[in-house]
């Protein structure tokens, strides 16, 4: 089906609007924990920028570049850029299942399912996980280039599409599922069954693309760096993980707290195996089912998320956000079956009862969520607010010892480095002990924190001369 445009157009502008109403309050939040690694890089080089924190997603990396250079150390840039991928996502879903299904309705019922959804939106509240948004931005492009050959023999449109994988794995590796996905929409939509070999070797090109960001990988960190990948370190194989957590798309709060009594659960169980009976063209359900299994799967292998989080980032949310495109497709089917089995009056209602509930419900879980992003980052923001207000500048060959630190160690040495604009700046490991040296500027930083956010600052240094200096003051 070609693309209706101008309805696309009117689905866009709706998506902007649904995505800002979720998260225009929380545009000011501030950068918290890793976000501080990306903003140190700006200071180390290019190559720091292009590695990221410890990985070789070039591409979503390079995105801190332009971001830095519009938006600086002020948060709102970072988090409208979040904003807008999520809408702009949500568009390319819809664009990708007109395409595929020739169903405008359908695609923007899903599209709007997605933009909607609550479960991943720690991908827009995190700015370091930005690259999951990214991600997706190609991972869509990809999928509709590749449907676009298939339905019009098209091998231009197959090396634009293997072209924006590239960019996509190189983005995040959430994309190694993609293989499994082509395979999918060749059993679901195309002649998968008919030619087993030629629906094989059309996945053998994504797949190499996989092989060549391993490569690339080993080759950048194992050889040349002498190290390995960050998200090699987390590498963790938990088989009942990966097949059963998937499934929890469906009702899972954003902050990923689980409990094995959880109604929900059974409930769920019972919905799946009740769509089947429902469902009388299940090439879209086929499809979106095995889309939260897959895409999920490749993310699984990270003990970075869990259920039952202890950190705010280790929530599995922003996991979930390219896991809930499967769970929107899902949504749809069901309900565009309203429509072929009854009339359209009762179809239209239908969608509207759906949509006045789910909005209220993810929308409050959004607006909750944002606020314990907001109260998370909020004592760090007025840290180094207050410090630099009392020490504008720190010199180089600065070292530096917080008691009561807003934020692990790590964090804050980061946050100082990127605030100050200063790679010198290095943490006392033992301040018992530290003997200071000549040419070195000592910091001990005491932080004094009130109830009700209240902050006492009292520094003493000695400066590179070996003078000593005290200075505190309430904030």
């Amino acid at each position: 089906m070609k693309i209706d445009w101008k309805y696309v157009g009117v689905f866009a502008l709706a998506a902007v609007a649904a995505s800002f109403l979720y998260y225009y309050k929380f545009l000011n939040n501030f950068f918290v924990d890793d976000d501080f690694k990306y903003l140190e890089n700006m200071f180390h080089g290019p190559l720091a920028v292009l590695l990221g924190y410890g990985t070789i997603r070039v591409v979503s990396n390079t995105v801190w570049w332009p971001l830095y250079a519009l938006s600086g150390l002020d948060p709102f840039g970072y988090n409208l850029f979040g904003v807008v991928m999520h809408a702009v996502d949500s568009v390319l879903l819809c664009i990708f299942l007109m395409r595929l299904t020739g169903d405008k309705i359908l695609a923007a019922i899903c599209g709007g399912i997605f933009v909607l959804n609550s479960v991943g939106c720690d991908a827009l509240f995190w700015k370091a996980a930005s690259n999951t948004l990214i991600n997706v931005f190609f991972y869509l492009i990809t999928l509709y280039l590749y449907v676009v050959y298939r339905q019009e023999g098209s091998r231009k449109h197959l090396l634009l599409s293997i072209a924006s994988y590239l960019v996509a794995m190189f983005s995040k590796e959430d994309a190694a599922s993609m293989p499994f996905i082509i395979l999918l929409l060749e059993l679901t939509f195309f002649d998968g069954l008919r030619s087993v070999k030629e629906t094989i070797m059309r996945t053998v090109p994504y797949a190499a693309v996989i092989v060549a960001y391993a490569l690339t990988n080993h080759l950048v960190f194992n050889v040349l760096l002498n190290t390995s990948a960050e998200h090699i370190q987390f590498f963790k194989i938990r088989p009942l993980h990966s097949l059963l957590t998937p499934w929890s798309v469906f009702f899972l709060r954003p902050e990923g707290f689980l409990k094995p009594d959880n109604p929900a659960i059974p409930a769920t169980i019972i919905g799946i195996v009740a769509s089947f009976f429902w469902v009388k063209n299940r090439k879209l359900l086929y499809f979106g089912y095995g889309w939260i299994f897959l895409a999920f799967l490749p993310q699984s292998f990270t003990s970075l998320g869990h259920l039952e989080p202890i950190y705010i980032a280790n929530s599995i949310s922003r996991y979930m956000y390219i896991t809930s495109i499967g769970s929107s497709l899902v949504l749809g089917a069901v309900m565009v079956r309203l429509r072929e089995k009854f009339s359209r009056t009762v179809f239209l209602c239908g969608v509207v009862i759906f949509f006045s509930l789910f909005i209220p419900l993810n929308y409050g879980l959004v607006q909750a969520r944002g606020v314990e992003w907001q109260n998370g980052n909020e004592q760090t923001a007025r840290f180094l607010v207050a410090i630099k207000k009392i020490i504008p500048v720190l010199p180089p060959k600065t070292n530096i010892f917080i008691e009561e630190p807003p934020a692990g160690r790590a964090f804050i040495q980061q946050a100082l480095r990127a605030f100050y604009g200063n790679t010198d700046i290095t943490w006392i490991s033992d301040p018992i002990h530290y003997v200071h040296q000549p040419g070195v500027n000592s910091f001990l930083v005491t932080c004094l924190w009130g109830y009700e956010g209240e902050l006492s600052l009292h520094v003493r240094w000695n400066d590179s001369a070996g003078q000593k200096h005290y200075v505190s003051s309430d904030f």
